[in-house]
């Protein structure tokens, strides 16, 4: 299935620091396309990848991409994990590294009062516990400005973001409090799955995976 994309669309790609608008220079087919055509809006310095905002008749499409500016081009990142991946290892491991995020649930994107803050809110943490499903994490509230926002619905994250080996997911969040964050992976690759369980297996003194 594919989806219709006219010229002059609206998109918004969040990352770790800032949101950017892009506004699509010929049509395209989502699902068909994984590089599409932008020209970036009012941004010396956009981020090169985040999760990106896709309006469609079907409602709002987020899924993970990077930016070329330079050459004006996103790229989309539009596969989910696999039920097989879903099963091998599903049980939570308990992993403990560095997180920070953005939230992406702006209600200029999920429509007329759609919960959601007024611009995007950054935040840090660390992991509690990881699956390939989703995770949950204690962040750090330094202050009331650094709270995620009730009603929030979707974050992008960097995992373990000062590593060799940054992980990027974007999590549809279950559950959060003021310190607290528990959700379900909307994106993460197999690959970054393999990699964060390893890194989990290595913690708790368990063998490599084969």
């Amino acid at each position: 299935m594919t989806i219709p994309l006219p010229a002059g669309t609206q998109l918004i790609l969040t990352g770790p620091a800032q949101a950017v608008e892009l506004l699509t220079l010929a049509s395209a087919e989502v699902g068909d396309q994984e590089q599409i055509s932008v020209l970036v809006m009012g941004s010396d310095a956009p981020p090169q990848r985040g999760m990106i905002s896709i309006p469609t008749p079907f409602g709002v499409m987020r899924t993970i991409a990077a930016l070329d500016a330079d050459e004006g081009v996103v790229t989309l990142k539009m596969s989910k994990i696999p039920p097989a991946w879903q099963r091998r290892d599903a049980h939570r491991m308990p992993l403990g590294v560095p997180l920070r995020g953005t939230t992406v649930s702006l209600p200029a994107l999920a429509g007329a009062g759609a919960p959601g803050p007024q611009r995007p809110v950054r935040f840090n943490g660390t992991t509690l516990d990881i699956s390939p499903g989703g995770l949950s994490a204690r962040l750090t509230v330094e202050s009331d400005a650094l709270r995620l926002p009730s009603g929030v619905r979707d974050v992008f994250l960097e995992i373990d973001p000062f590593s060799s080996h940054p992980v990027a997911a974007t999590l549809r969040v279950v559950d959060v409090r003021s310190d607290r964050l528990r959700g379900e992976f909307e994106y993460l690759s197999p690959s970054d799955w393999l990699h964060l369980a390893q890194l989990a297996r290595e913690a708790s003194d368990l063998p490599p995976l084969d």
